[in-house]
């Protein structure tokens, strides 16, 4: 069966109930600002903090029967339904849904991306783009019946779960292994269980990468078959680099240095004392440093170590347009070495932990898209 096509207006209506700050019914109820609701999942996190002027500016009150819509940056796609009453800021619009609409219905349609698309068409302000409310309202829309917005509805909310628990999933396992390294050899700076303790310098050969011709940007060194590995790449590895964003050709392998798989990464500019391992071999620009261990240590130790001892290493980068460490910080940087046979079993469960990530992080793009494409299905192909 075809769903009719009507205005958005003709499924909610702002209610935009104001409220002065002088009112006493306002001091009773949570402030809800933009910053608080989070993008795409319409979550609310009041870890944020709340906004200078919050208690002073008129605000709108809200219910459990409201969805709230940020006008504010609508790119950002903050979309909330409240199982509480409260007040918000006026860049968010309460819309309170007509009799026979879900308003979990009217929150899926806000939030998918032909809305966003629409809305970001017809914006105001360049640097603060805000939404043309009453443009919004003329957006058409499909309208099934009640019963089938709810079915709708129960499953865009199975697979916006779905989503977040695979989310989840990754971010506990980012945080298992410096937990991991904590129990194992306890905190390298205040080194508690008496390691001794060593310049990283006698652990192995600590070398910048290379990349000696200028222009650097010369079009002759890149394109073969040599990966090139950038702070970048290093920075968003999650520990274990696989990913290059540039190759280099016969030409630019010939002025820099092919590091083997293992290498421990090290970027020493901007992103200070980031860290990951070569999956593969790979050449790096000086503005990384190449780490390979010695017999007594692994790379995978050293690695948990350095994480873990970040902002002491920070503290020694001069403050300047972009800061950064040099080489002789790194070589004289003193760390806990404990005995190897901990280390290896270190080293062999958090490739346990690595492989299972791998696979989280391939399936969460799965996870992410999958209530878009339902969406997309319900609202505009049967449309």
């Amino acid at each position: 069966m075809n769903m009719p096509i009507v205005p958005l207006g003709e499924l909610c209506e702002m209610d935009r109930q104001g409220l002065h700050p002088d009112d006493p019914i306002a001091s009773g109820l949570p402030f809800v600002g933009v910053e608080h609701v989070e993008s795409e999942s319409g979550a609310f996190n009041f870890n944020n903090g709340s906004r200078v002027g919050s208690q002073r500016s008129t605000t709108f009150r809200f219910d459990e029967r409201h969805v709230l819509y940020s006008k504010l940056r609508p790119y950002l796609n903050k979309v909330a339904t409240p199982g509480f009453a409260g007040r918000c800021s006026t860049e968010l619009v309460p819309l309170l849904p007509r009799d026979g609409v879900d308003r979990e219905f009217i929150a899926y349609l806000l939030r998918r991306k032909k809305t966003v698309d629409y809305v970001m068409s017809l914006v105001t302000g360049a640097r603060m783009p805000r939404t043309d409310m009453k443009a919004l309202m003329t957006l058409p829309v499909p309208l099934p019946p009640l019963d089938e917005q709810r079915w709708i509805v129960g499953i865009l909310n199975r697979a916006a779960r779905i989503e977040r628990l695979r989310k989840r999933a990754v971010d506990r396992l980012r945080e298992f292994v410096p937990a991991l390294f904590l129990k194992m050899f306890g905190d390298p700076v205040e080194n508690p269980m008496r390691w001794d303790v060593t310049e990283l310098s006698t652990l192995g050969s600590l070398d910048r990468g290379r990349s000696r011709h200028r222009p650097r940007n010369a079009l002759e060194l890149y394109g073969g078959p040599y990966p090139f590995v950038q702070t970048g790449d290093v920075s968003n590895s999650d520990g274990l680099v696989r990913i290059a964003s540039q190759t280099y050709s016969e030409i630019g392998l010939r002025q820099s240095r092919l590091w083997p798989a293992g290498t421990l990464c090290i970027t020493i500019a901007a992103n200070i004392s980031k860290t990951g391992i070569l999956s593969f071999d790979a050449c790096f620009p000086d503005s990384i440093v190449g780490f390979t261990p010695n017999a007594s240590i692994t790379a995978e130790y050293v690695q948990s170590a350095l994480d873990l001892m970040q902002t002491r290493i920070e503290e020694t980068a001069p403050m300047s347009a972009q800061r950064n460490i040099n080489l002789r910080t790194l070589r004289e940087l003193r760390i806990p070495v404990p005995n190897l046979s901990q280390q290896q079993r270190f080293v062999k469960i958090v490739g346990s932990t690595r492989a299972i990530s791998a696979l989280g992080a391939a399936s969460l793009p799965v996870a992410v898209n999958l209530t878009g494409f339902l969406a997309s299905r319900f609202f505009v192909a049967r449309a």
